[in-house]
């Protein structure tokens, strides 16, 4: 039994901005990611929740960004060919492995790679739709919304500032974390999210953080 797309908009609320998914997107992707996110695409679209806070990623748009996160990296469970799936206003990614599941996020402003093998959950449709929908139910405004230096969460600060951020674009902080500057409202730009995450790509060190539990 398929999983209800509205039990996601009753989470989120209906999308603040959408992209409708092109047809050739599902023609692709069938088969390599989970059925139930074929259902987001083509009910909800591309779309951006709650004011652009969370989203849903073209994979096509996205995938230059996740190949150059995700080049030479040394997970525990090995090399996997990753797509995007969500991606937050400050460029938080969640990731689909077709071989470990949805099993990495990536924190880009800070360089951590969370990894987290998802591969027994693999067997069937059932379990890589849960993955989704489960990440989705379970997601927290909190977690999406990191604080700042002065220990209070960024996001509603910078929404009034610079207002929201669009489909092809996310809150970047001027000068970056790598090079020196401070995670504060008034060092964050609306920047090109391709460009932005591939320039952290390449100054950012990574640091994978694996849950010792």
């Amino acid at each position: 039994m398929p999983f209800p797309v509205k039990d996601i908009t009753q989470k989120w609320g209906r999308p603040s901005f959408s992209v409708p998914a092109p047809e050739e997107r599902f023609e692709k992707y069938a088969g390599q990611v989970p059925n139930f996110l074929l259902d987001l695409w083509r009910e909800l679209g591309f779309a951006g929740f709650r004011k652009g806070l969370m989203w849903l990623c073209d994979p096509e748009e996205w995938q230059t960004t996740v190949d150059e996160w995700t080049a030479g990296i040394d997970l525990p469970f090995g090399n996997d060919k990753w797509v995007a799936v969500t991606r937050s206003a400050f460029g938080r990614m969640t990731l689909w492995g077709q071989r470990t599941g949805l099993s990495l996020t990536v924190i880009p402003y800070s360089g951590w790679l969370l990894p987290m093998d998802k591969s027994s959950d693999m067997s069937d449709d059932f379990g890589r739709d849960v993955q989704i929908f489960t990440s989705l139910r379970a997601a927290s405004g909190d977690l999406l919304d990191p604080d700042g230096d002065d220990d209070r969460p960024l996001f509603k600060r910078v929404l009034k500032r610079l207002g929201p951020v669009g489909p092809d674009t996310m809150y970047g902080f001027v000068p970056a974390q790598a090079l020196g500057g401070p995670m504060l409202p008034d060092h964050v730009q609306i920047v090109d999210a391709t460009v932005h995450m591939q320039l952290l790509s390449q100054i950012t060190p990574r640091t994978i953080m694996v849950n010792p539990y």
